[in-house]
């Protein structure tokens, strides 16, 4: 069973963890401020997903939940280059780079599907009181007291925003820790060169 069941589970905890109950007129806000916050941070194995974008002319729009792009690949699945807006509108980087150009990705002269992983954003958990996603499943206190130094903030109390702030890096940190381990437990290392 998870810690908070759900967004009416994090308000009740957020408004004991600041002392305040008089928030939860504000708590939509505060949650997505945190919410901002965490896409901002965190880059987490959970938020990776994939897409298959359409081109027209070169561009296509990123989807709406985009943070980071990891790889956007080739014709055969070869992965392409970053490149930036000018080296990919050169005639000589056809489809071989890609550019980010605010909401669209540009590969030059492409039309037609690329399949592309990227960062998505945490799905939010305002819409309802009964919502919930993967970061309130499995790592409550990032959400709880990434929720908690907004509240701080909000009720202009720095000394609780500041020893909350020391609590969001910890539990921060322990979840980069969980997901290296979990990404890179059983890895091992190749030398790619020649050896005597």
């Amino acid at each position: 069973m998870a810690v908070f069941a759900d967004y009416l589970d994090l308000r009740v905890a957020v408004a004991e963890q600041v002392g305040n109950r008089n928030i939860s007129d504000v708590m939509p806000r505060i949650v997505q401020m945190a919410e901002s916050t965490l896409n901002q941070k965190l880059r987490h194995r959970k938020q990776i997903t994939s897409a298959t974008l359409t081109f027209a002319s070169g561009v296509s729009t990123l989807p709406t939940d985009f943070l980071e792009m990891i790889n956007v690949f080739g014709q055969y699945g070869v992965a392409l280059s970053a490149g930036s807006i000018a080296d990919v509108n050169r005639c000589g980087s056809e489809y071989s780079r890609y550019a980010i150009d605010g909401t669209s990705v540009l590969i030059y002269g492409l039309s037609g599907d690329r399949d592309i992983t990227y960062f998505a954003k945490i799905p939010t958990i305002t819409t309802t009181v009964s919502s919930t996603n993967w970061l309130l499943a499995d790592y409550p206190s990032v959400y709880l007291y990434a929720a908690a130094v907004e509240a701080a903030k909000f009720l202009r109390d720095a000394e609780l925003a500041q020893a909350t702030q020391a609590l969001l890096t910890q539990a921060i940190n322990d979840m980069k820790v969980d997901d290296e381990r979990a990404r890179w437990s059983n890895a091992t290392v190749r030398v790619q060169a020649v050896t005597p």
